[in-house]
């Protein structure tokens, strides 16, 4: 089945509108939602993803991931972050961007998109994977409430055509995702998550448990919680929203975070 997208001057959020079209008894599969302007777009747990109009992409795309044991979303999350930084670096020679866990993507210390996954589960196996994307495309300026926010115009100095952008990933998300079938490009697929794993075995700052410590990432378990170990080699577990990144010029006695 292609793809099919549904464009939007302005929804409330594509993740919204394809969930309802499930309950609504809508067969998804491969659906495509594209909005100019999210009026209540999400992130990660109670995050809201702030973008100007008409500048950035804002999509969803619907993946039927039935082939999957629910146990292994996890590498739903890996393929999509993984297919998203493949596409911008084939379209950004040189440009070298990062996998922030769980699916953040960087340019540096900078966050470039973000990536809300909604799934649904039937017994032992998974259902719909609704991956919503929020991709900083042609915006400069924005809110100082956002930490480190940066965009492919900031990066490049160019304006990009966003139909173009939007087509080249949601093929290559597609692909990926599809590419899960396989024991083989499941193995492939982890590999190149860590490769491209922001701070991996680098020491750098977190707050745990309301505690400042410095810490090196050393992988993730199946279930995509993050390890990492301190400077004794005492083992840490973190789920999301269970850790604090700061940035690299972070010291004890500031607060910050990204």
């Amino acid at each position: 089945m292609s793809l099919k997208i549904l464009r939007f001057d302005e929804l409330k959020s594509t993740n919204l509108f394809l969930y309802d079209k499930i309950s609504e008894k809508h067969d998804i599969t491969d659906m495509v939602v594209v909005a100019s302007h999210q009026t209540d777009g999400r992130g990660m747990d109670k995050n809201k993803w702030q973008s100007e109009a008409c500048k950035n992409l804002l999509f969803s795309i619907a993946l039927n991931v039935n082939f999957l044991e629910a146990e292994n979303q996890f590498k739903i999350s890996q393929a999509v972050s993984f297919a998203i930084v493949k596409t911008l670096e084939n379209m950004i020679l040189e440009a070298d961007f990062s996998i922030k866990w769980p699916n953040d993507i960087y340019f540096g210390d900078k966050k470039l998109a973000g990536i809300l996954i909604q799934n649904t589960v039937e017994g032992m196996m998974m259902g719909f994977s609704i991956i919503g994307i929020g991709l900083n495309v042609n915006q400069t300026l924005f809110s100082k409430e956002l930490p480190n926010p940066i965009s492919l115009k900031m990066i490049t100095g160019k304006d990009f055509n966003l139909d173009n952008v939007l087509n080249l990933l949601i093929v290559n998300i597609k692909d990926a995702v599809e590419s899960l079938r396989s024991d083989e490009m499941c193995a492939e697929i982890n590999r190149k998550y860590i490769e491209k794993l922001y701070r991996y075995r680098e020491w750098a700052f977190y707050k745990h448990q309301n505690q400042v410590k410095q810490l090196i990432i050393i992988g993730f378990d199946k279930y995509g919680r993050l390890l990492l170990q301190d400077k004794e080699g005492a083992a840490i577990v973190c789920d999301v929203k269970e850790l604090q990144f700061f940035p690299p010029s972070y010291r004890q006695d500031s607060e910050a975070d990204v």
